[in-house]
């Protein structure tokens, strides 16, 4: 018995020990990505039940240029996402922080500035937090979805890519 629980621990030990040493890949970050997207679209499905006739006005995507850019958009991302502490949105905010965390782990490695926290925050995602989540996550998705298709490209530190 004792020697099974030393075997486990070591195992245990050893998986942390991989993560922690492991380099973040441009294919790790792609399935945080994916899975952030599946994820937004189940939360739209199980818990905003929209009208397909209401128009967000979404016809200004933010550009995906290079890794700095990312990290501030994605952080500003972050930060309204939490306005709203529903539990359905936690694993997605917990994706989205370890993804910030391996694209800075990257940037540093490229020798690339990271960028100053944001904690910006407009008055109407404060006074309207439901709604406020909601089109946070409709930029979420369309943003992580134009990220995948453009993730050849990370290396890139200021030339934009869309």
């Amino acid at each position: 018995m004792f020697l099974s629980c030393m075997a486990l621990s070591c195992i245990v030990m050893a998986a942390v020990l991989a993560l922690v040493v492991c380099h973040p890949t441009a294919d790790m970050v792609c399935i945080i990505a994916k899975t952030s997207v599946s994820r937004i679209k189940r939360i739209k499905e199980e818990y905003f039940q929209m009208s397909p006739d209401i128009d967000f006005d979404r016809d200004h995507d933010t550009p995906i240029q290079g890794l700095t850019s990312i990290l501030t958009h994605l952080g500003n991302l972050q930060v309204r996402l939490k306005v709203y502490p529903a539990h359905y949105l936690r694993q997605l905010q917990l994706d989205l922080e370890v993804m910030i965390t391996y694209l800075e782990s990257l940037a540093v490695s490229l020798r690339c500035s990271l960028p100053k926290p944001m904690t910006i925050l407009h008055k109407h995602d404060t006074t309207f937090p439901i709604t406020s989540s909601y089109l946070c996550l409709l930029e979420l998705q369309s943003y992580m979805e134009r990220f995948c298709l453009n993730l050849d490209k990370l290396h890139y530190l200021t030339e934009p890519f869309l």
